[in-house]
């Protein structure tokens, strides 16, 4: 199949029911060089807290894609995806970045480009390869093109609900580029698109809860002026007929860190269970938005949402009752599951005392091992952090 078409097929795929339906499609972004940038010194402004192991990383990841694939589920592949390219597309992108010479550009292989465009360039390496003009200052630990070290985090810079694609605004600015790149990786065309525009709007935060309802956290990545400008849109296009919305606070002394998406504190593995933060949760402010109005729930959030799953909704507290393994286990993201079929999750295993709870709630638990993955990204991340759901219905 020629790229044009494979770009066509895919758009026709593009259909989200809820978090908690089997799934068919996902797009994933196998990690490269661009992990091998990072140094202590660089390392708060491209959103880490740690430098993970880049072998033992993409070892975790090469594991948890043959997880996924292992129900039958097709893996779409950015970075090969970005290969498939034409040149000038490639060229496109990197240059929406910096203004590098178009003739030392052109003398690259699509595979060059393509890893340029995910692992960045220095100014080293630029003159190097005739990238520069004339400069007048730049060392290797400088970078004309910033890598993209959290593009393995597919689902913030993108997210489906029903038939849309929603195109992210992400808070943190080393993260802008995802947004481009993984719209053209995907082949998705600007007329398919919501884009958010205002403020800032991201997937960790973006739940679907079925029939055109949404559960959405904003206050930490996600904002309230990114929420205005986003579901107005998708209830537009026939999407969204309702939404759940979820003020998520922070710390005092630690702002924007500590706690980051919705998706850090609850999950939902089945359409009558959740996975939920309790302590933390029950203490939000929760609205109901309905065609343009919004009003206060003033239940907390597990209640809201047996109107929305089940009226029999069962509640697995992470980490028990216990304080010392609700706060260890939801810092190591028991909640950041991926929904693969009925019932059924891939799981961080060393979450194993909110795994059991899960399986004695009657979750199919499939683990692995990701201890250097869950060093990437400014606030932790997890297995669905790793995956951009595509057709899930």
């Amino acid at each position: 199949m020629q790229w044009a078409e494979a770009a066509a097929a895919f758009k026709e795929l593009v259909n989200v029911e809820a978090e908690y339906s089997p799934l068919k499609k996902v797009a994933v972004a196998t990690p490269g060089k661009e992990k091998e940038r990072l140094t202590p010194k660089n390392l708060l402004e491209l959103q880490f807290a740690e430098i993970p192991d880049p072998v033992k990383l993409k070892e975790q990841h090469d594991v948890f894609k043959s997880k996924i694939a292992s129900f039958g589920i097709e893996v779409v592949d950015v970075r090969e995806r970005l290969k498939a390219l034409k040149k000038d597309e490639l060229i496109s992108l990197i240059q929406a970045e910096c203004e590098l010479s178009g003739k030392g550009l052109e003398a690259m292989s699509a595979k060059e480009l393509a890893e340029l465009v995910l692992a960045g360039v220095t100014f080293t390496e630029a003159k190097a390869k005739g990238l520069l003009g004339k400069t007048i200052v730049g060392e290797a630990s400088d970078f004309c093109v910033k890598p993209l070290l959290n593009i393995i985090f597919t689902r913030d810079p993108g997210m489906c609900m029903g038939r849309s694609y929603i195109a992210g605004k992400m808070r943190w600015e080393s993260r802008r580029g995802e947004v481009r790149v993984l719209v053209k990786a995907l082949g998705i065309e600007p007329k398919e698109i919501v884009s958010a525009e205002a403020g800032y709007f991201e997937g960790g935060d973006h739940m679907p809860i079925g029939y055109g309802k949404l559960l959405m956290g904003f206050g930490t990545r996600s904002s309230a002026l990114g929420v205005n400008d986003v579901l107005p849109k998708l209830e537009g296009k026939g999407d969204l007929d309702e939404a759940v919305l979820v003020r998520l606070e922070t710390p005092e002394l630690h702002p924007n860190k500590g706690i980051g998406h919705l998706d850090t504190v609850m999950g939902i593995p089945a359409r009558d269970v959740i996975i939920y933060y309790k302590s933390y949760i029950d203490r939000l402010k929760v609205f109901i938005y309905k065609r343009g109005k919004v009003t206060q729930d003033d239940r907390p959030l597990r209640e809201v949402l047996k109107d929305y799953l089940a009226r029999d909704l069962r509640v697995v507290t992470i980490g028990s009752e216990d304080y010392y393994a609700q706060e260890r286990e939801h810092w190591l993201l028991a909640s950041n599951i991926l929904v693969v079929a009925k019932n059924t999750i891939i799981a961080y295993e060393h979450n194993r005392v909110t795994n059991k709870l899960a399986k004695e709630a009657g979750i199919k638990i499939t683990t692995f091992e990701g201890n250097e993955i869950i060093k990437e990204g400014g606030e932790r991340s997890g297995p669905r952090c790793s995956t951009l759901p595509l057709d899930k219905f």
